[in-house]
């Protein structure tokens, strides 16, 4: 298996080994859903919960960091990052696509995908495996 697209769920966490998770994105300037204009850019803070019982998931405190890519509107780079004993541990870096009709940000990976509906300073989402089932509910706070 190409190593750039190499996913596998460890421990409880999705191991991005070296991948870069593809997703086009528009300018993040647009209205949110309560009016205002979503500022992506920068440091979001949070929680990832599991939802699959039985699985090797464990809940994880997330730090993603959005960087707009230059010459594509609406694409952020984002790094995505867990925290383990208060360090931050780096699981992969994505392209993300905001959608602007639907206030959403979104990147796909080979097995699964990830989906985060912007709302001003919060954001809440899923991951979602292919199969349909939802294995990870995020949300994300920005600057916090």
């Amino acid at each position: 298996m190409n190593r750039n697209i190499a996913i596998a769920i460890l421990g409880g966490s999705i191991v991005l080994g070296g991948i870069r998770m593809g997703a086009a994105q528009t300018s993040g300037k647009a209205p949110g859903p309560h009016g205002g204009e979503p500022k992506i850019a920068g440091v979001w803070r949070g929680n990832s919960v599991c939802q699959v019982a039985g699985s090797p998931c464990h809940d994880e405190t997330n730090v993603y960091r959005f960087s707009p890519v230059g010459g594509k509107a609406g694409t952020f780079s984002v790094v995505a990052s867990k925290v383990v004993d208060s360090k931050e541990i780096v699981m992969g870096t994505s392209d993300w696509h905001y959608d602007a009709a639907k206030h959403e940000l979104a990147s796909a990976m080979p097995a699964a995908s990830l989906r985060f509906v912007v709302d001003g300073d919060k954001m809440d989402g899923t991951l979602t495996l292919l199969d349909g089932k939802v294995y990870r509910r995020i949300h994300l706070v920005k600057g916090k």
